[in-house]
């Protein structure tokens, strides 16, 4: 590189063009080496070999397996699922329905109310101690021999009469039931009789105005088929 004189570093004098490309080149030298340097210092930074790079073919490859999982046989199952549960509900709402409009014997509302079964342990046992006495002793005696029997028995008052109660609440419970459900199907019925016998009036109205308007219809068409024919024959008198 040529040395500046002292007009040169003092920028009264020009630098030349082979000047200027030579101090140019030298910056770009000395940029390179920097650039250089400053890649081998960082240490911290490492680039892996190709070898070690992820092969990116079978990510995608993966992604289609896990893509593949999703058949369509599993869908279908979840679909047949769901409409099997819906199929269930509407069935036990049929057989609420009808459960509700059966007549239900004694025995069945205490089993549904899961109720004793052990006769000796329902207030009925009472009923057959007293059967078991006499019939014309006086009810104050058939009464303490009942409770006698049962004490004996080791049969507890308190345990029948609960019995007692739990058997009568359950009877009354189905039979506020039967009361609503009864009620609600004769007010629908009913609202339908309703609604039927307005249609009917209705139809009945339509059949009568039909009536009128054919004997309208007809009434008119008949006269002007005999007025034709009257001027027909007038013209054409008959032989």
């Amino acid at each position: 590189m040529t040395k500046k004189n002292i007009f040169e570093k003092l920028g009264f004098i020009e630098q030349s063009n082979e000047e200027e490309l030579e101090v140019k080149d030298e910056a770009k030298k000395d940029h390179e080496f920097d650039l250089l340097s400053k890649l081998e210092s960082e240490e911290s930074i490492n680039i892996p070999e190709p070898k070690n790079m992820p092969d990116l073919s079978k990510i995608e490859e993966k992604k289609e397996e896990v893509k593949a999982e999703v058949k369509p046989e599993v869908v279908a199952k979840e679909v047949a699922t769901s409409e099997s549960t819906e199929i269930e509900e509407k069935l036990d709402y049929l057989i609420g329905a009808y459960e509700k409009n059966k007549l239900m014997t004694i025995d069945e509302i205490y089993r549904n109310a899961r109720l004793q079964t052990d006769i000796k342990r329902t207030i009925f046992m009472a009923d057959t101690y007293l059967k078991a006495l006499p019939e014309n002793l006086p009810i104050d005696i058939k009464r303490q021999s009942v409770l006698d029997i049962m004490e004996v028995s080791n049969i507890s008052k308190e345990d029948l009469l609960k019995d007692a109660y739990q058997r009568i609440d359950s009877l009354n419970t189905v039979l506020e039931e039967t009361v609503q459900t009864s009620d609600e199907i004769m007010k629908r019925h009913e609202t339908n009789i309703r609604e039927l016998e307005k249609r009917i009036e209705d139809l009945k109205g339509i059949v009568q105005d039909r009536v009128k308007f054919q004997e309208d219809q007809n009434t008119m068409i008949e006269y002007e088929i005999q007025k034709i024919i009257n001027i027909v024959e007038f013209i054409k008198p008959k032989k």
